[in-house]
């Protein structure tokens, strides 16, 4: 699709809404009214899921278009879903229809349509997977009534998909708390991206660089690397001394 094509156009200011998000609160909204402009639906869900830490952040809009009983139900038997049965089965990365996996009349006949779904009549659903590293992934679903949605749609989320995972990376962790964050802004201030300052934290922390990887679910050499980088930012020697520059500067 050319550049200059309107979808294009659109596509691209998503990618910059979401970019020029301060917050993860902010940039869930963000990715949701980018790509709404894109994907037309009647309801849109952006979730993103820590499956080490059990932890979910749920954004929908509109704000609250299920009842309490649907989400009881959906939370209890999320697993039910034919989206989600297909991605456990196939880990598939890409953007899927309900259609794709389904057929309609087996779909419409299902308890799980018909207990979270079938009140809204939203008959249509197209889901986003993201990946963001080993424990967490985002996924961005649009449902709707009529018409089903096109391969173009799931070519277009396909586009974002990426970026979307760069951009969250860039975000502070949305579950650490107030003293981290705050901790972390600070050592981002030495000239540290946000994930060196996450490590460079966990390091003050006492942490040891395998203890860093189980807990944000990174590999032992992507910490290592992150480490190199902390160093030869902060012109340090080691590990230790950067660890002890880290606490300095945190005290003072």
């Amino acid at each position: 699709m050319p550049i200059d094509h309107p979808t294009s156009q659109k596509l691209l200011a998503a990618i910059y809404e979401m970019n020029s998000a301060d917050t993860h609160s902010s940039f869930s909204e963000a990715v949701v009214a980018g790509l709404s402009r894109i994907v037309t639906a009647d309801v849109v869900v952006f979730q993103v899921l820590d499956r080490k830490a059990e932890r979910i952040l749920t954004h929908m809009s509109p704000p609250a278009p299920y009842t309490a009983e649907e989400v009881a139900y959906y939370t209890k038997h999320s697993e039910e879903h034919p989206l989600s049965v297909y991605y456990t089965r196939e880990r598939d990365p890409l953007a899927r229809r309900v259609s794709d996996v389904i057929d309609e009349v087996a779909w419409r006949a299902s308890k799980f349509y018909q207990t979270c779904l079938q009140r809204l009549g939203l008959v249509h659903t197209v889901v986003l997977p993201v990946d963001i590293d080993a424990s967490v992934v985002v996924a961005v679903s649009f449902s709707r009534r009529d018409p089903d949605f096109t391969a173009e749609d799931c070519e277009l989320l396909n586009a974002f998909g990426p970026h979307l995972r760069l951009a969250w990376q860039s975000h502070d962790n949305p579950w650490a708390d107030r003293r981290e964050l705050a901790c972390r802004q600070r050592l981002q201030g030495l000239g540290l991206s946000p994930r060196e300052s996450e490590v460079l934290f966990w390091m003050t922390e006492g942490k040891l660089n395998r203890e860093i990887a189980t807990m944000l679910g990174l590999t032992l050499g992507t910490v290592q690397d992150n480490v190199a980088r902390i160093l030869a930012k902060l012109e340090l020697e080691n590990r230790h001394a950067a660890t002890v520059f880290a606490i300095e500067k945190l005290r003072s």
